[in-house]
């Protein structure tokens, strides 16, 4: 059976999506699963475990012609197309793949009107938990069912297939990832400083930073006591956080990352609800803000900065408990 899954962005998107795929590989045994996500995030999708074929389309860089010659070339291909992302944009590359579409209804998809491309519509509430309702619409496409246990004891999402030339690649004590970005504002914690300050107490701290702004940011939090990582591709970030204890972060790719590899997480969040975007486990923390206003997934209060009024003893607490574990 040829499968086509629709994901094209972002990061950490994809990353709640991948977790599908061993779900999908346990229930249909010849499953040719081919995954379709926008340029911009085809390394971390040639990533995925489980995956025969990744299509990326330059769609974030608007070349749409060249995007629709590559779907003109995989159309009719396949035997099921289910769209993940619940977008217009996405239910429209579905529909150039074939008719035999799975998607989210009109009150379940993130755009509404996604749905009327859709040959087969699945109701979930849009603020169940984000693992759940893409695991939810995969076995409504695919016959199958699920128990949250079998998320517990999931395989690593991810592939590692670099080795990072670095000397701080091992060393004899506790050593903790931190994540301190975000794609908004609203979702980046202010008092990362106070954290690395407690927990070099027990461990060493080490920043992880993309773009040069990020970076510039990271060397003033450094001199709280971390280190700075040199630039990293995906790959060689999931291969330094196998030598970590803990990922602390946002609500940001990196973090989800380390949750889809089970590694030991502390996530947090603040105008988002943490209990649809992360999935807790006994090792993946999560601490949520009390935002101002009651959160609604489908409009999110951007001006919320509530993230903020997190302790930062709290999460050295916590962290200090996952490290001791």
């Amino acid at each position: 059976m040829k499968i086509a899954i629709i994901k094209l962005s972002a990061l950490g998107d994809i990353v709640h999506a991948s977790v599908a795929i061993q779900f999908i590989r346990k229930h249909i045994a010849n499953a040719h699963i081919s995954w379709f996500c926008d340029a911009r995030f085809e390394q971390i999708a040639r990533l995925l475990a489980g995956v025969d074929e990744v299509v990326a389309l330059p769609l974030k860089d608007k070349k749409f012609l060249k995007s629709f010659e590559i779907l003109r070339q995989k159309q009719g291909q396949f035997d099921i197309i289910i769209d993940l992302q619940g977008l217009l944009k996405s239910a429209l590359v579905s529909r150039s793949l074939g008719k035999n579409i799975f998607g989210f209804d009109r009150f379940s998809a993130k755009e509404g009107l996604a749905s009327i491309f859709y040959t087969h519509k699945y109701s979930c509430n849009y603020d169940k938990n984000i693992i759940l309702r893409n695991l939810e619409l995969c076995g409504y496409a695919l016959n199958f069912s699920f128990d949250e246990k079998e998320i517990l004891a999931k395989e690593p999402c991810f592939l590692k297939n670099s080795r990072i030339p670095s000397e701080n690649s091992r060393i004899p004590s506790k050593k903790i990832l931190i994540a301190p970005f975000a794609s908004e504002s609203s979702k980046c914690y202010a008092h990362f400083a106070s954290v690395i300050k407690g927990a070099k107490e027990f461990a060493q701290c080490f920043l992880v930073a993309g773009s040069e702004l990020e970076r510039k940011k990271a060397a003033k939090l450094a001199s709280s006591g971390a280190t700075l990582l040199a630039p990293l591709d995906l790959a060689q970030i999931l291969e330094f956080m196998d030598t970590c204890d803990l990922i602390i972060g946002n609500d940001s790719g990196i973090t989800h990352l380390a949750w889809a590899q089970n590694y030991a997480t502390i996530t947090l969040f603040g105008n988002r609800s943490g209990a649809r975007n992360a999935f807790a486990t006994p090792k993946n923390l999560i601490i949520q803000a009390t935002p101002k206003h009651e959160i609604d997934a489908f409009h999110i209060d951007k001006s919320d900065f509530c993230i903020n009024d997190i302790d930062p003893a709290q999460i050295i607490a916590k962290a200090k408990g996952l490290c001791d574990a």
